[in-house]
């Protein structure tokens, strides 16, 4: 039976260095503290051994962990197969890449989503836990479980498409405006009877804040153009491809037939696209269909959607860039403006 290898330590390498252990560990985590030649006779020793530094040791010596942590309202599983989020998670891992940093993945569901009896773990020691020097959370309310965790940390927490009004720096977007002008457009083109395709509400009352101002916002301006509430029918519609069929049904089966859905995300809307054609209905002529979020299937679906653009590259980049000033000190959070809110405009294509 073969004997497990000794692990090289840190001692190892400062004996065949000749060098004191401080200075090996000053080689890793300060190497400003040694000339360059000293450094690379440490490294070279340390390589030619097989020496590794011990991860969580070299977080304890330099109170860094070199990770951020990314955090999203609901299961991984689902979040994995959102496109909008996964083109999220393209610009933060190449955010990452130019920085050297690794990314920490976690579902803010796991802080309140136990089974009864399991071990209690409250918002703010589960937040604690995460081994990450900042953080960029996604769709944080007021109500939010973790709000008081998040105002109550000490280290840098950057929120995206959250509550307007929390203790943190907050990148939004234009939710409700540019919902506005997608019922104004509606409106303008004859439309009277709609329908908002939204989320099912959560069974653990979690609120996603931008899909709460996009409905408001379409049904304030159908209000303001003198329709009753009755003109704006609200249809739960999953958001994922496969669930596009019964969405459309969703819409379609009402008593109060629309002929305008607006939908708050993209994936929605494709996925009602999809249902129509299936089932031999037009768009835009028996039905029109808006989208939000312009992601970019909506320009070659069939037909190509209209939807509500929002700049994704420029909010993440601005956001991940705080952050990162953030945790290197360069920048305090009394230098950010917040909430920071990215323009919306409106794309019309050949689905209204």
């Amino acid at each position: 039976m073969s004997r497990k290898k000794k692990r090289v330590t840190l001692r190892d390498v400062a004996r065949h260095a000749g060098v004191s252990p401080t200075a090996v560990s000053f080689a890793y985590n300060a190497p400003h503290q040694l000339s360059h030649t000293t450094r690379e006779h440490i490294l070279d020793t340390a390589e030619s051994l097989g020496y590794q530094p011990h991860p969580v040791a070299r977080t304890l010596a330099t109170g860094r962990t070199n990770a951020i942590g990314l955090l999203v309202p609901t299961s991984l599983n689902w979040m994995l197969h959102d496109p909008l989020f996964t083109h999220f998670l393209g610009e933060v891992g190449a955010a990452c890449d130019r920085e050297e940093k690794r990314i920490v993945l976690a579902s803010m569901h796991e802080a309140w989503g136990r089974d009864p009896g399991s071990e209690a773990v409250t918002p703010f020691t589960w937040l604690a836990s995460i081994a990450a020097d900042g953080f960029l959370m996604f769709s944080i309310d007021r109500g939010h479980p973790l709000t008081e965790a998040v105002q109550r940390s000490l280290r840098p927490i950057v929120l995206l498409d959250s509550a307007d009004d929390l203790q943190a720096p907050t990148f939004n977007i234009d939710d409700h405006g540019g919902a506005y002008a997608a019922a104004q457009h509606l409106l303008a083109k004859g439309h009277r009877q709609f329908a908002i395709a939204t989320m099912t509400p959560r069974r653990d009352g979690v609120v996603i804040p931008s899909i709460v101002r996009r409905v408001r916002g379409f049904s304030e301006a159908v209000a303001e153009a003198g329709l009753p509430p009755s003109a704006v029918q609200i249809v739960h519609a999953r958001g994922v491809p496969a669930a596009g069929h019964e969405s459309f049904q969703n819409i379609w089966q009402l008593r109060r037939r629309p002929t305008a859905v607006f939908c708050v995300s993209d994936v929605r809307a494709l996925g009602i696209l999809s249902g129509a054609r299936r089932e031999g209905i037009s768009v835009p002529d028996d039905l029109a269909v808006v989208g939000f979020g312009d992601l970019p299937d909506a320009s070659v679906s069939s037909p190509p959607l209209t939807t509500v653009h929002r700049d994704i590259d420029s909010q993440l980049q601005l956001a991940i860039r705080t952050l990162f000033q953030l945790i290197n000190e360069q920048i305090g959070e009394a230098d950010i403006e917040s909430p920071h809110i990215g323009a919306t405009r409106l794309v019309v294509r050949e689905s209204c």
